[in-house]
């Protein structure tokens, strides 16, 4: 992969839902192995598969009942490239039981960015990045979304209106911002990687 480009075209930023700093930062890229940890609708997928006009791969994962729909939007859309790779929803199956079938089947890293959106919460995402690190190539790229997320403060994940949640977590967990906690704990403190866009993008540098 060469250095980040200055300049990227817009037409894959129009696809409705999709997280725009995202696709506009891969656009400058010349990564083509995109993976995506927690797709919901498949939008930001959509967006970078636009950009790849069929060069690369598209991996996805979640949920078998979001990875389907999504994939299935995509090859829709024309795109070939897409890997599904889907998880059920029982309560200790989840996306980083399919990125281990991943990093057991490679010997070396395979994916050139990725872009993890999924569960926003230390107990899978600490986990979900340190696989992702095992997997993604010198010069690649994490991003993470939601940096100042808190689950008190998601719409539908607040006690209010999960009551459920209060059974789960501890007021500390539901308070804390757990993807900050994964970037600043895991990421900012391996030398390796490098903050290209603040509190999102680090690029992850030769050992």
């Amino acid at each position: 992969m060469r250095p980040v480009r200055q300049s990227f075209p817009t037409t894959a930023l129009n696809v409705v839902g999709a997280n725009d700093a995202t696709v506009a930062f891969f656009a400058t890229t010349d990564c083509e192995v995109y993976a995506e940890v927690g797709v919901y609708e498949g939008s930001t997928a959509l967006g970078i598969a636009d950009l790849l006009d069929g060069r690369g791969e598209i991996h996805l994962f979640d949920f078998a009942d979001r990875v389907t729909p999504a994939a299935r939007r995509l090859r829709e859309a024309g795109h070939a490239n897409v890997v599904e790779h889907a998880n059920s929803r029982r309560l200790m199956d989840s996306y980083t039981w399919s990125l281990m079938h991943v990093l057991a089947a490679h010997t070396e890293p395979v994916f050139d960015y990725v872009f993890i959106d999924g569960a926003h919460t230390w107990g899978h995402d600490a986990l979900a990045f340190l696989l992702v690190d095992r997997l993604l190539r010198p010069g690649g790229y994490a991003d993470f979304d939601d940096y100042t997320w808190s689950l008190r403060h998601s719409p539908s994940m607040n006690p209010s209106a999960f009551p459920e949640v209060e059974q789960l977590y501890t007021d500390e967990q539901i308070d804390r911002p757990q993807v900050a906690l994964v970037v600043d704990l895991l990421v900012r403190r391996d030398p390796r990687y490098v903050e290209v866009v603040p509190n999102k993008i680090f690029r992850k540098d030769a050992a």
